[in-house]
């Protein structure tokens, strides 16, 4: 299972509460057809919220930011070991301040938001970027960064392939991240089947 951890993430709709900038998310899941077609489960729906200083034109600023997390497992055992797929779904405000961006998210490369916001609680180890494709996620074209590693499942190691999106949509970044064994295409995988079935709430 894959975990979202040590996220920095903070332009959505702010308030201001006190000395306090607050943003909050739209919830981004996947949906129930998507799911089912790709056979993975729902595991659960997160709500995270951070608090981090910014320094916004040399003021300090306190920034309370709420992004929501959704997880899916599907049974991707092999001959080898009881491995299994994950997709995790993210959302988090394209937060601005005084013009300036304080989300990370946006702009830092694929390598790097993917070991800032994912961990896999098996271990994942020996990552390496083997390139990119595309998919369609909320109705326009999106880059899909491809990373090869190993894993632990039950024991043993597994060759695992990691797929990573993001796109900004509704004043959100809505990211997903996949994880299957390397045996299987991303297609047997049912990647780009989640992918495509992402839904965002900013949207309706």
């Amino acid at each position: 299972m894959v975990a979202i951890v040590g996220l920095v993430a903070l332009s959505g709709c702010a308030l201001l509460t006190s000395d306090t900038l607050e943003f909050s998310a739209q919830p981004a899941t996947v949906s129930e057809d998507a799911q089912d077609s790709a056979q993975y489960d729902l595991v659960g729906v997160e709500e995270r919220t951070l608090n981090r200083s910014v320094d916004v034109v040399g003021v300090e600023r306190q920034i309370k930011a709420t992004n929501h997390v959704a997880t899916y497992e599907r049974d991707l055992a092999i001959a080898t070991s009881e491995a299994v797929g994950s997709v995790i779904v993210l959302s988090t405000p394209e937060m601005s301040v005084a013009g300036q961006s304080v989300n990370p998210v946006g702009s830092v490369p694929p390598r790097q938001l993917f070991e800032t916001l994912a961990i896999d609680q098996a271990g994942i180890s020996d990552v390496e970027k083997r390139g990119n494709r595309t998919t369609t996620v909320l109705g326009e074209e999106a880059t899909v960064t491809i990373f090869d590693g190993t894993a632990e499942y039950s024991g043993q190691e597994v060759d695992v392939t990691m797929h990573l999106v993001r796109v900004n949509h509704e004043g959100d970044y809505v990211v997903g991240l996949a994880v299957h064994p390397t045996v299987m295409s991303p297609d047997q995988a049912g990647v780009d089947q989640m992918f495509e079935g992402i839904e965002h709430t900013g949207d309706e």
